[in-house]
């Protein structure tokens, strides 16, 4: 292919693990991303480019940025606030101090600090379920993230403060903004069906359908949660009150752990997916969400980190180990979950979710160049006989050397160009000093 007047970066000497339709790898292959930050060209052999950058990988694998497709990147302020606590408990201290603590600057400084670690990590794109969610808006535009995002609803005020009608109102205030490209407002996020009531539910659900919105909700988390629910809503189950309610239908499902095979049944019906965040699960004693029967059912699959309040940091590389390994202790089959399939799970399995798959999620002509470069000369990565084992067994996030988004390199040798790393630290660090002072206090 003859070269444009208008390419942005070149790629070469990769070994591009692709994540196509039949997972492809190329051999010294090179990428070239073009003026418009979408894949121009990539082949086995060198392109022909004006690019006046060329970063040459040495060797090293060169795959889609990891999308992380549940998390709560404000929560970086309550980082290892609430630990060897349950769920219920965790919330039982972190809430009260979320409704101390949170205002626009507070959310921005903890969301910059995520977006911060997570490119850091590789991430390139996040689904993000906070208060304020301007701020994380905010924060996408000067780091370069790729942020999806929307009004939260819960039964409480919350730290805006806003009651439900009031929350309403701003809410269709937010989703009749113009929209970019890849729908940054078309979300409607309630938290929880154990913190809001069936007519609320169903109101929300009128809600996304007058903006053709998307639904982001936790579901089926703890054994507590299904009790509550059962409690609330006459015996059913979160997924059974969301299908009720016209909730499920291609929602994004935070967790799933505890689902019965109806619930498996509903969730393929109506194309939602379930976002499996193995580090929170673990560390909260959640149980063991049921991965397996997941896919036989034919639901889409995604990788989340949940809140690094919760799960403590941003980090896909632990969630993708320990999504393998619990599966296949937990099947007593190693067969299980192989690592292309855990490959796809943090990555074109994260794009479905999020509706986004034509865009981002694997390395393909006329995608965006969402991509990031490991580190050719890794011990950890040496050697490298399969690259989708490698990722899937061996990655860390100090092995991410390079990361673009949209074409833009945002990460150069570990190294964040968008956000001021010292600054970035040192705010949260004096933000931290409060939160912990308030919870003392109370």
């Amino acid at each position: 292919m003859p070269a444009t007047s208008q390419d942005r970066v070149a790629i070469t000497n990769a070994q591009i693990v692709t994540v196509d339709k039949s997972s492809s790898v190329i051999e010294n292959g090179s990428l070239v991303v073009g003026g418009d930050g979408s894949i121009r060209a990539i082949s086995s052999s060198p392109i022909a480019n004006d690019a006046p950058e060329t970063i040459d990988a040495n060797g090293a694998i060169v795959m889609p940025g990891l999308i992380n497709a549940h998390t709560h990147l404000g929560m970086t302020l309550f980082r290892g606030l609430g630990d060897d606590m349950s769920l219920e408990d965790f919330l039982a201290r972190l809430m009260p101090a979320e409704v101390r603590m949170l205002n626009y600057e507070a959310v921005y400084a903890g969301s910059e600090l995520a977006a911060l670690e997570s490119l850091l990590a590789g991430i390139t794109t996040s689904l993000d379920m906070y208060y304020l969610p301007d701020a994380a808006v905010a924060v996408a535009k000067s780091s370069g993230m790729r942020l999806q995002t929307g009004p939260n609803f819960l039964e409480s005020d919350g730290p805006e403060p806003l009651k439900f009608d009031d929350r309403l109102k701003w809410a269709s205030q937010w989703l009749e903004a113009p929209r970019d490209t890849i729908g940054t407002t078309g979300w409607v996020a309630p938290h929880s069906t154990y913190l809001l009531g069936e007519e609320q539910l169903r109101v929300l659900a009128d809600l996304a359908a007058r903006f053709e919105a998307r639904i982001h909700v936790h579901a089926s988390e703890t054994v507590g949660e299904m009790q509550l629910v059962a409690k609330r809503h006459g015996g059913r189950s979160p997924i059974q009150v969301l299908d009720d309610t016209k909730l499920l239908r291609r929602a994004v499902l935070a967790h799933g752990v505890h689902l019965s095979d109806t619930d498996i049944e509903l969730i393929a019906q109506n194309s939602a997916t379930v976002v499996h965040c193995p580090a929170s699960n673990f560390k909260l004693a959640s149980g063991v969400a049921r991965v397996l029967d997941l896919q036989r059912a034919g639901v889409n699959v995604a990788l989340g980190t949940d809140g690094p309040a919760s799960g403590n940091d941003i980090d896909l590389w632990i969630a993708i180990r320990l999504a393998g390994y619990m599966q296949k202790t937990f099947a007593k089959n190693p067969a299980v979950l192989p690592a292309v399939d855990l490959v796809r799970m943090a990555t074109i399995n994260g794009a479905r979710a999020l509706q986004l798959d034509h865009m981002i999620g694997s390395i393909e002509v006329g995608k965006r160049a969402d991509v990031i470069i490991l580190d050719a000369d890794s011990p950890s990565l040496t050697p490298n006989f399969d690259p989708h084992t490698t990722i899937a067994t061996s990655v860390t996030r100090a092995d991410v050397r390079h990361v673009l988004v949209d074409g833009n390199i945002v990460v150069r040798d570990r190294k964040c160009l968008t956000i001021d790393h010292k600054s970035s630290v040192n705010k949260v660090k004096l933000l931290g000093k409060q939160v912990l002072a308030s919870v003392n206090n109370n």
